[in-house]
């Protein structure tokens, strides 16, 4: 009985030190480092979040199923939660307001996250860090 409760401990510890420390168990703040500003497909400008009135940081609660972090207060359901190979990938909508969807994929062991907001006109491209909260 004690090999066996000794062989499930060390199993545990193994999975815990194996799991993905951004794979959407607990929440993240996301810095949004650069953002390509395209106006047509002709058109995209390198900016920051402030140039895109974006938020800098990213409250993102996969848990909760939410994204905020706009100094209004604002918050944006995550519609839809995927893993694909060492990948978290979140998709959300906003379609009573204005009719914007985007998507966020953050890379599951480094925090390296990148997304796209697509407004009626438009887009932008985001890329930056996620840390845990």
């Amino acid at each position: 009985m004690r090999a066996l409760c000794s062989g499930v401990a060390l199993l545990l510890s193994v999975t815990a030190a194996q799991a993905a420390p951004f794979d959407g168990a607990t929440a993240m703040n996301c810095k949004i480092e650069t953002v390509m500003i395209c106006s047509d497909p002709s058109a995209c400008t390198r900016g920051t979040a402030a140039t895109a009135l974006l938020p800098p940081v990213l409250k993102v609660d996969v848990p909760g199923r939410l994204l905020s972090g706009d100094k209004a207060g604002r918050t944006v359901k995550i519609v839809s939660v995927g893993h694909g190979p060492g990948r978290l990938v979140l998709h959300g909508e906003e379609i009573e307001l204005s009719g914007t969807a985007w998507n966020m994929v953050v890379d599951q062991k480094s925090g390296a996250m990148s997304g796209a907001v697509l407004p009626y006109n438009g887009g932008f491209l985001v890329f930056g860090t996620c840390a845990e909260r």
